[in-house]
């Protein structure tokens, strides 16, 4: 199906949100197999639904070698059923990616992204994009590194296993080119030093570039036509020629290459939209602490690239434009370096372009209602798009439209550097409670604290620590009784980047800087350029402002943030970020800070012999009956608690046997649990169990988001006895 294609939901057209869609995570909560895409769930399905895809769709997968970078195209397709307009938090479509190097066999996580989406009434399908980093393995150029990717797309719920399908999204398989390590790189690592300085390493240093000789010479006789790896050079000649005649070619480089001027003049000149060796397939805006537009496009034949991977082979170039209602304007052309391969995958090779735009001059605030711009992109082979026209037809290659939804927000112009908190350890702003400082779950904060934030009015940096880019200070502030106590203290601890220089589009390197606070406490803000070839890609998570480390510190904290002006020194405090949820506000953000673990005691106080009969008294470390049932006690006390589970070991099943305060479990948790945690009683049913020497272990751990990551934990709680058998 066209991916700019209306009729999936015709304007004006009213639809029926079944309670599926509109109770989806109510309905996981009471039975997690609820729609029956769970295949070794204990829960039986009630009504099955699995990777519907009326509302949401992941259309295409693609990945770029040059940066890494995996991408992928989501199709919004319905008015409604997102759990909200765009005053609202609205719902998340969730993109998890894996990896693997034995075809499906096994897989690799690669990590979880996604962007909101709103009940918007009329302009379906959106076309939306995401984007993540990843670190493949990579090998020499002689070698053809071809994994296959699965995306999955999943509606309000995060996907976590590589296999099952999600109930409301689908899964996409896409083989992919890992980018080659060139033995000039090579001889930098470590590992390679030695070889290198004994001049054991083969001498290709960097990509070979094939003249049309060598080109003509290497496709003799195979199915890649001459109008097609003379396409370039043809076009170079004839557009630098002063004479007006298509034919003005070099006869003799021709007649070396035993080819027919005529002939091929004609075959490139009356090549218009051929798709038989590449074709564009979905485009889509990336919504984020960057806008970008996005490509994905795939490759169907193994050669007829100008040369392997050993070389400097050839570009696929997208320029895109975006039409706000008054005409096609050009947004910028980047590209991806393609190859020859020995033989690919039956469905070919899925490529992907990213290109930054800058939007937020377009943006309107929610209520003003929706933003939803069109967007062309157009792929050529080997020879870019002209920027003024946006009607091209390339020799090889196609074009594509699409409507996308920009995200609301305030209109910003370069030079505005009023900052915007974005997240703190990937919790929005609007969702933490700035009267207990907890994030969902009511969770607090702990360890070290990731702060993001944009200015959208900064260019894109053109080295690390351009000139112009602005500067920003964190301060972090103490709430003693509602009042803030001392002065602000900046958040200046030193980080490091990654920064991904782009040396030809064929050959980037990778190296570190280290962001230090100036001694007023400014960093330097960083904006990716991600264009192959042109710059330098910071590539740590867009928006990353600093780590706050809060050992020693408890209590509520306000987090606040300012930008500078490197010229003018103008100060800009931060912008205002309306919470449509609730109707409040953010310019600070407010966070609870727990550094403590849980505190716990495990104990052995008895037994039933034969687990019959009232509990007798007994200690740790003694000696049982098998088919006896033990009595214990434990306590777990925490500011924060979360949950605890007894286990023993060594068993079967680490779980069963287990009551805890006289319930049919192996632990409790939070809110059933209140929040300061509990001491109770617990009993472990020997029955069945092989004679031997045995633990239990009490585990713990609270609602902190520790480090961004998962809570405080305490698993020291530990008692043993010996079980021998029965006489």
């Amino acid at each position: 199906m066209p991916q700019n294609d209306k009729s999936r939901n015709p304007a004006g057209a009213e639809r029926h949100f079944e309670t599926e869609r509109r109770h989806f995570l109510p309905l996981l909560l009471a039975n997690p197999n609820y729609f029956g895409n769970l295949k070794d769930s204990k829960y039986k399905g009630v009504k099955q639904i699995i990777s519907n895809t009326t509302y949401e769709q992941l259309m295409c997968v693609g990945y770029n070698p040059q940066l890494s970078t995996l991408e992928g195209v989501v199709s919004i397709k319905q008015s409604g059923g997102y759990s909200g307009s765009l005053c609202t938090n609205g719902s998340t479509e969730y993109v998890r990616f894996y990896l693997s190097y034995d075809n499906g066999a096994t897989w690799l996580d690669q990590g979880l992204t996604g962007f909101s989406t709103y009940d918007v009434p009329a302009g379906q399908p959106f076309e939306m994009a995401v984007s993540l980093n990843i670190s493949p393995m990579r090998q020499f150029c002689d070698t053809e590194n071809l994994p296959l990717v699965r995306g999955i797309l999943s509606w309000n719920q995060a996907p976590t296993d590589p296999t099952t399908p999600p109930v409301w999204g689908n899964m996409v398989d896409v083989h992919i080119q890992v980018a080659p390590i060139f033995f000039l790189l090579a001889g930098k690592l470590p590992l390679f030093a030695e070889a290198a300085a004994k001049g054991d390493l083969p001498k290709l240093t960097e990509p070979q570039v094939l003249s049309p000789v060598d080109l003509a010479k290497l496709y003799k006789g195979k199915q890649v036509p001459a109008h097609r790896f003379l396409n370039k050079t043809v076009r170079k000649i004839t557009a630098a020629s002063s004479s007006t005649s298509k034919f003005a070619i070099n006869a003799d480089l021709l007649a070396e290459l035993e080819i027919d001027a005529s002939a091929l003049i004609n075959a490139i000149f009356n090549t218009d939209g051929d798709t038989s060796f590449e074709q564009l397939d979905c485009v889509g805006y990336a919504p984020g602490a960057a806008d970008a537009l996005e490509a994905t496009l795939h490759i169907k034949q193994s050669i007829g690239y100008n040369g392997s991977q050993c070389t400097t082979g050839s570009q696929e170039y997208v320029a895109f434009w975006v039409d706000w209602g008054s005409g096609w304007e050009y947004q910028g052309t980047t590209s991806v370096n393609v190859h020859d391969f020995a033989t690919i995958p039956a469905d070919g090779l899925s490529y992907a372009v990213y290109q930054p735009v800058n939007f937020n001059s377009h943006r309107k605030p929610c209520g003003e209602g929706a933003v939803t711009p069109r967007m062309r992109a157009i792929l050529s082979w080997d020879v870019a798009p002209p920027p003024a026209n946006p009607d091209f037809v390339p020799s090889y290659g196609n074009r594509l439209e699409g409507d996308f939804l920009l995200e609301p927000g305030t209109a910003v112009s370069t030079g505005d550097f009023t900052p915007y908190f974005d997240t703190i350890c990937s919790v929005a702003p609007c969702n933490i409670d700035q009267t207990t400082g907890f994030a969902p779950g009511d969770s607090p904060f702990g360890s070290s604290v990731s702060i993001f934030g944009i200015i959208p009015g900064a260019p894109l940096f053109t080295s690390p620590l351009a000139a112009n880019q602005p500067k920003y200070k964190v301060t972090v502030q103490q709430i003693v009784g509602g009042v803030l106590v001392g002065t602000p203290q900046p958040v200046a601890d030193s980080f490091g980047v990654s920064i991904l220089q782009q040396i030809g589009a064929a050959l980037p390197t990778s190296f570190g800087i280290t962001q230090f606070a100036d001694g007023d406490g400014f960093f330097t803000y960083q904006m990716s350029n991600p264009n192959p070839g042109v710059g330098w890609r910071f590539t740590q998570p867009l928006g990353y402002l600093c780590d706050w480390n809060t050992t020693g510190k408890t209590g509520l904290w306000q987090i606040s943030l300012i930008a500078k002006d490197p010229v003018s020194l103008a100060i800009f405090p931060a912008g205002t970020v309306l919470c449509t949820i609730d109707g409040t506000t953010r310019q600070s953000v407010i966070i609870d800070i727990d550094n403590a673990a849980p505190v716990t005691s495990l104990a052995i106080t008895g037994f039933k012999p034969g687990g019959v009969g009232a509990c007798q008294p007994a200690v740790n470390c003694g000696t049982f009956t098998v088919g006896d049932v033990i009595c214990g006690s434990y306590s777990v006390s925490d500011e924060h608690f979360g949950s605890f589970s007894l286990s023993a070991e060594p068993t079967p099943s680490p779980s069963s046997g287990f009551t805890v305060d006289g319930l049919n479990t192996n632990g409790r948790s939070y809110p059933a649990v209140p929040t300061n945690g509990q001491s109770g009683v617990w009993t472990y049913d020997t029955a069945g169990l092989p004679p031997c020497g045995y633990t239990v272990q009490l585990s713990s751990n609270d609602r902190t988001i520790v480090g961004c990551g998962s809570g405080w934990e305490n698993n020291s709680a530990f008692v043993g006895f010996c079980l021998v058998p029965k006489k």
